[in-house]
């Protein structure tokens, strides 16, 4: 079968313009099926806008795949999908959005088949299924619509991620990926891992991952990012796992590998407070570990039990403080927003967050996450109505919902809490080592370079997309002194980073 895969870009509804990262997703999917006989075809269009049309054309494919990774794309997705069904193509559509929503996609009628959680095996029966007109209703993890009626088959058990080929590179252009980030020039999203064993109440790991924590052998790890500093010559990896452990004993054995094949790349990523102690960060470090982030989520220890997070609060300091003395660039996420939330809890967390001393501390507000349990609470409870179709869907930005909160706290007063982390993470030199404004021009100075190179037709719109995005972090955090004083970011004069 010859497959196209299409990386789709954020609508027009969402113009911001952020730096393209790798699509592994679609490079796990077209590296499987390449195994097992299939041909493969990544079209991404976050990298270069392009007349999805020409490619059907030349390409001629059997399907065509489009992975629908969050609500910023799913209009652009709808658009792809329509243009695909003209030319009679089977559309599937994978990633997040069909899998917690799959009613929704099917309603928009221009898609064929979802795949739901981890895609390689599904896609590839699939893709089996059609090409030899089997039933569909015996491939785990797929749904379908047969006569008007939504079928969704039971969830795949989880693969050996060690049975998976080492990532086919080959389908795309690595270097239109790499980003400087901290200490690298070129540095590239990878996984080592998938899922997360956590319950947190916010997230919809549960539900997708089903609180699964998966990992990659590190030898298989280790063979492609030596393919990547050969080859590509990155200088740094950051790794997209939702929980970057994949135990003491294979830590070790991927340091040892980093060593033993003179890799010469820096690398980090998110992980849990207390997975690591000082001699492991430690060891971490002198095999590259620059930079790392801890989801703390709340510094009030009530808050931390209801939503299932799992942490030691009181270990949360001296995991910042080793880090720090040993040299990783740390960052503490945290959200605030959370239902019935007070002003006192809220204090609470912003104390927590500035005595942490971490170089970053990116506060976000709740968004509801589809599949989230969070989210099924306030939808059964009567507090929130979700989008009715996708179109609605779109229209939010996940990363700065700006709808109405659960919280007991107006949400202009978490929107500057918001905003003023944002503003942080740029404006102090500490809060990001001693390069921040280095750091800063030199991202800005690749944003430009890539609107230029792949983008230049939306050169405007993305430039003024920028702008008001850095005009509207300003605003909030310069126009409200007094929420700021009431929070204690300037009671003192302390800020995060101080």
């Amino acid at each position: 079968m010859k497959v196209l895969l299409i990386n789709p870009k954020a609508s027009q509804l969402n113009k911001r313009k952020k730096a393209p990262s790798v699509p592994l997703g679609l490079l796990a999917i077209a590296s499987y099926i390449k195994t097992k006989g299939h041909t493969a075809k990544i079209v991404d269009l976050t990298i270069k806008s392009e007349n999805i049309e020409k490619h059907i054309k030349s390409f001629n494919p059997d399907v065509v795949g489009l992975t629908v990774h969050s609500t910023l794309v799913v209009n652009s997705t709808v658009k792809l999908s329509k243009t695909a069904k003209k030319y009679n193509k089977p559309v599937i559509w994978g990633g997040f959005i069909p899998s917690t929503l799959p009613e929704l996609c099917f309603k928009e009628g221009c898609v064929d088949f979802l795949v739901m959680g981890e895609g390689e095996i599904t896609f590839s029966e699939l893709l089996n299924a059609i090409e030899t007109g089997s039933p569909y209703n015996n491939i785990d993890g797929l749904a379908f619509v047969d006569k008007d009626e939504v079928h969704i088959n039971k969830d795949r058990e989880f693969a050996d991620l060690a049975t998976f080929p080492v990532t086919d590179w080959s389908f795309i252009e690595p270097n239109k990926y790499c980003q400087r980030f901290f200490q690298c020039k070129k540095l590239l999203y990878l996984y080592f891992s998938k899922g997360c064993p956590a319950h947190c109440t916010f997230c919809y790991n549960p539900c997708y991952h089903r609180s699964t924590h998966r990992k990659r052998p590190p030898e298989q790890m280790i063979e492609e990012i030596e393919y990547l500093v050969k080859n590509c010559g990155i200088d740094g990896v950051n790794f997209a796992d939702e929980y970057l452990y994949p135990g003491k004993e294979d830590m070790q054995k991927f340091i040892h590998l980093i060593k033993e094949k003179n890799l010469d790349f820096k690398w980090g990523g998110q992980t849990r407070l207390g997975v690591y102690n000082k001699a492991e960060l430690q060891q971490m470090y002198d095999a590259g570990c620059r930079f790392m982030l801890f989801g703390v989520e709340s510094g009030c220890k009530e808050r931390i039990k209801e939503i299932k997070k799992g942490i030691d609060l009181d270990k949360a300091k001296e995991t910042f403080s080793n880090c720090r003395e040993i040299g990783i660039i740390t960052q503490s996420s945290f959200i605030i927003g959370y239902p019935d939330e007070t002003e006192e809890e809220l204090k609470e967390t912003i104390s927590f967050a500035l005595s942490l001393n971490s170089h970053l501390c990116p506060i976000n507000v709740l968004f509801l996450q589809p599949g989230s349990e969070t989210f099924e609470y306030a939808v059964s409870s009567g507090r929130y109505t979700p989008p009715k179709n996708l179109k609605e869907w779109g229209k939010i930005q996940t990363d700065e919902y700006e709808g109405k909160t659960l919280s007991k706290i107006p949400t202009k007063e978490l929107l500057v809490i918001h905003f003023y982390s944002q503003w942080l993470g740029f404006s102090q030199k500490e809060s990001i080592g001693s390069d921040s404004y280095g750091l800063i021009k030199l991202l800005a100075v690749q944003t430009i370079k890539n609107m230029f190179k792949w983008n230049p037709d939306n050169l405007f719109i993305g430039s003024f997309a920028s702008a008001k995005q850095f005009l509207k972090v300003l605003f909030y955090a310069k126009a409200y002194p007094k929420i700021l004083k009431k929070y204690g970011f300037i009671k003192t004069n302390q800020t995060i980073g101080d």
